[in-house]
């Protein structure tokens, strides 16, 4: 018997991305995948991930995370392929930054990049932002960025919709 979904999607990663982030990724329906990863992009959730990964401890202050220590802290909510959240840390490198994506694709690529560039302002949360945000300690973030939340339509979309 086939499920009424459709095919279901493979949704482990490297490393089985999600168990790194603390989440369980049951709010993603469907693929956290796409393209196949090519093999230096694979090392990279072994060997820099585990380093830029929020820790499951958060410290009362954020700008501990980073080192050197940072003032402000921003966050960025579904980066992608991170361009926006690269621009922002070049742009201000005594900011730190934390980018939450939870698809696999995204993050290689936004490691990829932090590899050649050799930033050292941004950690990064790979799963839904949601249990990220009851972490967080109240009034560390001097900035929020949150792109393409619920990017495909849902069936009965006016009551399945978040409010953001």
């Amino acid at each position: 018997m086939s499920d009424p979904r459709g095919p279901v999607a493979d949704t482990s990663g490297p490393a089985d991305m999600a168990s790194h982030a603390g989440g369980s990724g049951g709010a993603f329906f469907g693929r956290r995948k796409s393209k196949k990863l090519r093999g230096g992009q694979s090392d990279l959730f072994g060997s820099l991930l585990p380093r830029l990964l929020l820790p499951d401890e958060l410290p009362a202050s954020l700008s501990a995370l980073f080192a050197p220590p940072v003032r402000p802290v921003g966050l960025e909510i579904g980066f992608g392929g991170g361009e926006h959240l690269l621009a922002a840390a070049r742009q201000s490198p005594d900011m730190g930054f934390i980018g939450c994506e939870p698809f696999i694709n995204g993050m290689a690529k936004m490691l990829a990049s932090i590899q050649r560039e050799g930033l050292t302002n941004i950690r990064l949360w790979c799963d839904d932002a949601a249990p990220l945000l009851h972490r967080l300690p109240a009034g560390q973030l001097e900035r929020v960025d949150l792109f393409y939340p619920d990017a495909w339509p849902k069936r009965r979309q006016h009551i399945l919709q978040r409010q953001i």
